[in-house]
Order: structure tokens, then C-alpha cells, then sequence
């Protein structure tokens, strides 16, 4: 796991986390009083800010940086289902349910992640705040982002499924699970790991990129996508 050094937010942290996601769209005082009670945690590649099946306590919200979410259900082996960035918040369900933790997070580039512990939520709760409510959009988000998922893996062809995934990645229509629309809008993935995202054969979704890039939607470049036209897509 990280290395929390249980110092505050920077100014930059703050506004960075205000201004995305689940917390652009809470009460101010609550916001304040999230973001007055977080530590700083860094993770450098490699390092897991949350483990599959862990118990430790706490809401984590990504400040900087690039997670690789992985999910095991049952018996499965963990798999890839997305890329998060600046806005995404995580740990909501055990926070809520007091149960081991659903999803695994690891660093794919160093991060930087505001950690609010379990017993800051619960003395918010005792001064009067809604905190268990406002956490609940969290897991409202992740509901929001699984049902964009199947949506898309209902998708048979290829590349309307491919750019379905893009929209997903790129946070387009999902406030709460995806923090915000990137800008720029760059995914540090190779082909491959988009291929395990969007659930195609390697040869279906390389076939599907190409198909996008040649028609300048997208710029494939070495281990990452940009996408140049989001209305290629089909965003509005």
C-alpha cells in the first residue's frame, strides 16, 4: 500500500479534487470539511492504494497521476476495467457496507491521492453532516460506469463497441464515476489493454483503432490514445 504522510491538501490538491467528480457536485461546507480532513498519500508505478479483499477503512480520491482499476469476481482472475485519473474516488462500498474492498487500484504512473480515514467520515456524520448520503453518488457513479460497460459489451460490432469504451474512458456522461471529461484527452493504454477494457479480440479492437484513426478521430502513439474528434465517437 501506499505511503500516507498525513500532511493536508496543497491549494493546487484542493482545486483539483473541487473541481471534478463527486465533490464538484456536494454542498460547499461538505467539501470543505472532506478535503480539511484528508491525508496525503503518494504511490509510486506498481503500488496498490486499495487491494482486493482488503479491509482497511477510509475514502481515497486521486489527485493526480493514473490508477489501473481491476476487479475479481468470484473465482475469476483480476482483469483490467479501467483507467482513472484527477476526480475518481474509491473505497465508497466498504466505507458504507464495512465489508472488504471490491476493486483493486494500482499506481500505472506515480500518484498522488487525498485519503480520508473512516473515523473522519464518522465524526462528520456526529457534527450534523450528510456525509453517508453524499458518499452513496459515489457508489451511484460506479453503478452509472458498470451499466455504461455492459451497454457497450452489448455492442457485437467491433468498432461501435470501441467507441463506446472511448467515451467511457474518456468520463463522457459519467460525472460521478469518472471524475470529468479529460482535457487533453489522452488514455496512457497500448492496444492490448484496451482490447482487455472493451472485452475484443486484440486483432478486433487493433482492426477498430486504426479504422478510427484513419478517419482522424484518433492519434495511436506509443502505449496511448488520444482522441482528437470526441463527435467521432458519437459524444454530443
Amino acid at each position: 500500500m501506499g505511503n500516507s504522510k498525513n500532511i493536508d491538501l496543497t491549494a493546487d490538491d484542493r482545486r483539483k479534487l473541487e473541481g471534478r467528480g463527486w465533490l464538484d457536485h456536494q454542498p460547499e461546507a461538505l467539501r470543505a470539511a472532506v478535503l480539511d480532513a484528508c491525508a496525503v498519500m503518494e504511490l509510486d508505478r506498481g503500488e496498490s492504494a486499495m487491494h482486493l479483499g482488503g479491509e482497511d477503512g477510509g475514502l481515497f480520491g486521486l489527485i493526480s497521476g493514473w490508477l489501473d482499476v481491476l476487479i475479481s469476481p468470484g473465482a475469476l482472475e483480476p482483469t483490467l476495467v479501467h483507467v482513472a485519473t484527477t476526480g475518481w474516488w474509491f473505497g465508497d462500498s466498504a466505507l458504507l457496507t464495512q465489508t472488504p474492498k471490491r476493486g483493486a487500484h494500482v499506481a500505472r504512473t506515480p500518484c498522488r491521492i487525498a485519503h480520508l480515514p473512516a473515523e473522519a467520515a464518522e465524526r462528520m456524520a456526529r457534527e450534523g453532516l450528510d456525509i453517508w448520503r453524499s458518499i452513496a453518488f459515489i457508489s451511484v457513479g460506479v453503478i452509472d460506469h458498470a451499466f455504461a460497460v455492459l451497454a457497450a459489451n452489448r455492442s457485437h460490432q467491433p468498432l461501435e463497441r470501441s467507441k463506446l469504451t472511448l467515451r467511457i474512458l474518456l468520463g463522457a456522461g459519467l460525472p460521478f464515476g469518472a471524475g470529468a471529461p479529460l482535457d487533453p484527452p489522452v488514455l496512457p493504454i497500448s492496444q492490448i489493454e484496451f482490447a482487455e477494457i472493451a472485452n475484443l479480440s486484440r486483432n478486433a479492437a487493433g482492426d477498430a483503432l486504426r479504422d478510427l484513426a484513419q478517419i482522424g478521430a484518433i492519434r495511436l502513439g506509443y502505449r496511448e490514445i488520444e482522441v482528437l474528434e470526441p463527435s467521432a465517437l458519437g459524444s454530443t
